[in-house]
């Protein structure tokens, strides 16, 4: 089983149109691929006969489908934070997981808070929202795809949702990617390096 994961965000540069970046990474956090797309700019007419699937098909088969035809390199699982994305998941063997964005709240103690201190460690950055499990955000909709079954997960500080038939030993194993690699950070990587490759074009 491979320990490589992929990261797959897409983000709007508009006027340029949608851009989608693809990153992997080993259990160590470094990069390993990294792959990006053209702008993408929309058809009015498409999205006119698409109506509300146009953008999941945009982002899943336009874009994120390209992307991971481009890669080489075996990884366990791809992860996005954008959940039109996961519209890919029926063209690709990968399973895909979706990254919920913002933290679960940390408690931090007293005696933690001065250690983290001593560290040069801010803290603060830490606590943010705490979900009750009632409130425990849920698999947004997506038109022309079923999230219906999908559960949340936490890992960490982190959520991800997987499909309610995924394989446990996949979440087992994302818990062990997450000791070294912050599920969300890879994302503001992609966003960074799309900036980049805009501003030098």
């Amino acid at each position: 089983m491979s320990e490589n994961l992929g990261f797959l965000t897409v983000i709007d540069q508009s006027p340029g149109g949608l851009t989608g970046g693809y990153l992997v990474l080993n259990k160590a956090g470094r990069p390993l691929e990294f792959h990006c797309t053209a702008p993408l700019s929309p058809n009015k007419i498409q999205e006119i006969l698409y109506g509300n699937t146009f953008q999941p098909f945009l982002y899943g088969e336009r874009i994120a489908q390209v992307l991971t035809q481009r890669s080489k390199l075996p990884i366990l699982s791809i992860l996005t934070d954008v959940v039109d994305v996961l519209t890919v998941q029926p063209l690709i063997s990968t399973p895909i997981i979706y990254a919920f964005g913002g933290l679960t709240k940390v408690e931090i103690s007293e005696e933690l808070s001065q250690s983290l201190k001593t560290f040069g460690i801010d803290h603060t950055r830490l606590q943010t929202e705490n979900w009750s499990p009632d409130e425990m955000p849920q698999m947004p909709h997506v038109p022309g795809f079923d999230t219906d079954n999908w559960q949340t997960v936490r890992i960490g500080n982190r959520l991800i949702a997987v499909p309610d038939t995924e394989d446990e030993s996949l979440i087992t194993e994302i818990k062990t990617r997450a000791r070294t690699i912050d599920l969300l950070e890879p994302f503001a990587r992609i966003r960074l390096a799309l900036e980049e490759a805009k501003n030098a074009a």
